[in-house]
Order: C-alpha cells, then sequence, then structure tokens
C-alpha cells in the first residue's frame, strides 16, 4: 500500500461533471490500494468571480475580509468531491485547511507554511477515509485568523502535505498534459517534456511558467518528493519533476519561458559608494516591490546608474517611493521603459556547454531583436525584450535550440 496525494484545479473541478470525474480517479487509486489524500481549488472561475464581487462592494477591501471571502471557494468543491465519493460507496471525508492543520505565517493574502500538525489527516486514514482537503488556505495560529497562499497555493497544499504525510509521490492535475518545452498556446509544436529537474522546473516557475507554482517545486525539492504533472482529462503520463532528470538527446535548452508587462526603471546618478545599492533595493524591498534584473553602469567615481526590471503594475508604486527616498538616495532623476518581455532559456545541460548565451544572442540579433537587459545562472539566460518581439523571440529560440515536437528525438 502506498500514500498518495492528488490535487486538481480549478478547471478539473469545473462543473458537476468534472468533479464526478475526479473522483473516479480518486477511486482508482484507492482501489489499486493506496491511501489518497485529495488537494483541490474552487471550480473554474469561482475565485475571479468572489473579488468581482468584492469589487463591487468596495474599491479596496481589508486583505483579512478577501482571505475570508475567497477561502470560501475550495470549501465548496472539498463538500461536492466528498459527496461523490460517497455517493459512490467510499468512506470521504472533507477538510478545510485550518481542520486539515496546516499553519500560515502572520500574514493575508499570500501567507507561507510554517508547519501542517497531520494528526486528524493520519486518524481518518487510518479509518480508512479518502479524506480531501481545500486547497490555497491555511490557519494562523497566533490569531486564530484565515489566511490564503497566492497565486498557486493549492499546488503548495498538496506537496507540503505529501512532504508532511510523508507520501510515496505527489500527482497535479491540471488542464494540461505536462510540462511543455514552451506554451503550446504559442508555439504550436511545442514538445511535452517527459522528466525535467527540480531546478529546470524551479527556474522556468519563477520566469513565467505557469503549469507549476515556484513555492510548491521549492517545498519538492526540500524534501525530495516526487511529482507528475498530467492531464484530469486523459489518462496519458505526464512529466515526472524529480532530483535528476533523464537528459534528452544531451539537449543543452530543456524549455523556453517568457513573461510580459515588464518595465525597467533607471535611477540616474546615484553617488557611487558602497552602501548605494544596498540603500536603494533596502528601501524598495521595505515597500513590497520586488525587484528582477539589475545592471549598474558606472559613469566616474563619483556617480553611477542603476537600471532594474519590475512589472508593469508596481511602476507607479515605485516612481512614489523613489521620489519620496530621493534626497536620502541622493540620485539627480528617474526614468523608465515600459512595454518589455522576459524571455529566458532554462536547461541543466548549459553548465557543461559554453557558448549558449552567445548562441541565444546571436539567434535574436538575427532577427533584429533588439536585448535591453541580460540576467545569468548557471542554468538559465534570461533577456528583456520589446514587449512586440516577445513571440517572435520565443518562435525563435524554440527553433534555434531544436525543441520543436516536429523534429524526430533521436535526430537531435
Amino acid at each position: 500500500m502506498g500514500r498518495i496525494v492528488q490535487k486538481f484545479g480549478g478547471t478539473s473541478v469545473g462543473s458537476v461533471e468534472r468533479i464526478q470525474n475526479v473522483a473516479k480517479r480518486v477511486i482508482s487509486e484507492v482501489d489499486s490500494g493506496n491511501e489518497v489524500v485529495v488537494v483541490v481549488s474552487a471550480m473554474g472561475k469561482t475565485t475571479d468571480e468572489l473579488v468581482r464581487l468584492a469589487g463591487q462592494i468596495s474599491q479596496n477591501p481589508s486583505k483579512r475580509e478577501m482571505d475570508m471571502l475567497l477561502t470560501t471557494g475550495e470549501q465548496v468543491t472539498i463538500a461536492l468531491l466528498t459527496m461523490a465519493l460517497q455517493q459512490e460507496g467510499y468512506k470521504a471525508q472533507s477538510l478545510t485547511g485550518w481542520q486539515a492543520g496546516i499553519q500560515t505565517e502572520n500574514t493575508f493574502s499570500n501567507a507561507r507554511i510554517l508547519d501542517i500538525d497531520s494528526q486528524r489527516i493520519h486518524e481518518l486514514l487510518k479509518e480508512g477515509n479518502i479524506v480531501v482537503v481545500a486547497g490555497f488556505q491555511g490557519l494562523i495560529p497566533d490569531t486564530k485568523d484565515i489566511a490564503t497562499l497566492g497565486r498557486g497555493g493549492s499546488d503548495t497544499t498538496a506537496v507540503a502535505l505529501a512532504a508532511a504525510l510523508k507520501a510515496d509521490r505527489c500527482d497535479i492535475y491540471t488542464d494540461v498534459t505536462g510540462v511543455y518545452t514552451t506554451d503550446p498556446r504559442v508555439v504550436k509544436s511545442a514538445r511535452k517534456i517527459p522528466s525535467i529537474s527540480y531546478d529546470e522546473m524551479l527556474e522556468m516557475a519563477n520566469l513565467g511558467a505557469g503549469v507549476l507554482h515556484p513555492r510548491a517545486v521549492e517545498f519538492a525539492k526540500n524534501y525530495s518528493i516526487k511529482l507528475e504533472v498530467r492531464s484530469s482529462m486523459s489518462n496519458e503520463r505526464g512529466t515526472l519533476v524529480e532530483e535528476e532528470a533523464s537528459m534528452e538527446q544531451n539537449l543543452m535548452v530543456r524549455g523556453l519561458a517568457f513573461e510580459g508587462n515588464i518595465t525597467k526603471i533607471t535611477v540616474s546618478a546615484i553617488p557611487n559608494e558602497i552602501h548605494a545599492l544596498a540603500n536603494l533595493f533596502t528601501i524598495l524591498a521595505s515597500n513590497g516591490i520586488n525587484v528582477d534584473i539589475i545592471i549598474q553602469n558606472v559613469l566616474n567615481e563619483e556617480r553611477t546608474n542603476i537600471s532594474f526590471s519590475i512589472d508593469s503594475s508596481s511602476l507607479s508604486e515605485t516612481q512614489e517611493v523613489l521620489a519620496a527616498h530621493q534626497e536620502q538616495l541622493g540620485f539627480e532623476s528617474i526614468s523608465y521603459e515600459g512595454n518589455l518581455a522576459k524571455v529566458s532559456i532554462v536547461g541543466s545541460g548549459m553548465i557543461s556547454n559554453p557558448g549558449v548565451a552567445a548562441q541565444m544572442f546571436k539567434a535574436l540579433s538575427d532577427q533584429d531583436i533588439m536585448i535591453k537587459m541580460v540576467s545569468t545562472s548557471e542554468i538559465k539566460v534570461s533577456t528583456v525584450v520589446k514587449q512586440e518581439d516577445m513571440i517572435k523571440s520565443i518562435e525563435t529560440l524554440h527553433d534555434v535550440f531544436e525543441l520543436d515536437a516536429r523534429l524526430p528525438v533521436e535526430n537531435k
């Protein structure tokens, strides 16, 4: 007998018929002799509808009350799925996040899981129950308030439970059949990757690939949880996320990620002092502004320019924070360039293959695509380009690094 955690996203439970289909998948694992814990998201667009309703009441609702509201979506799903399982003659019980013992930090709307008291789940499993847990939520121990885990929170719930329960594996069911070389909605010839390492998947997730949330991948890596990303609409095998993924014909690049709505901010003529960078980015961080790529351009011994990228939604707030601290930081002016996008290549094969970045830059320059900023690590290279060049960049790089599904694997 094994212990399996299954997670089903909003699309997978978007209707009564789909919930009944999920029940059949869960029952299949139980009939194979496994103990099963199921984590579910809210049905379909339920969360979006709840946000819309809140907006009709208040333009600036409190985060506490928003968390109270949004967590009701998952509670609907766990009850309906549990009813479907019971209707088929199986013992099942639903638990909210806090009933399942999920404890979070004292933060609303984007809390991190601190601990899981899994005693109640263990007891229910021992009694022969299928346990259905609401994803995306937990309890702040000190205040007893409900907190949500932010975007991708149900993925994180599932992997954290798998770690706490010492599960044999965690299956993430979604509306795609696995992790692809890039978004197949953008590049039609994108190919499903049979397996990918934790590090590669973490880079892909952080760089914009929406299949798995970065926190979920971090949990999986830290606790060596074997993940499989697969479709809830078919029985096709998905993508394994594990410590060491098998290399496909020694491909240097395994996948491409991209995200739009990037803005480049330049702080001009800031004093070229030892604490300049620390002061600038400490102020931004303390105001909750997330900075990505950073470039420093020294003008002379006294002054330097510092550029960094942000999500465009943070532009106004970033400008206000910098303006409020101009005297303290001592810079002359700030400027920005919007309508940008980040395009990245990811692959552990880059570690032992020099020249991958040069190949990427040449491919983009051959298409007259201007590179605005660059960031690298051992297994990724990210470039910032014009928003209008994003799709062209992805299509070009997908072809140059031979990730096309139309190419026979054995010829790569």
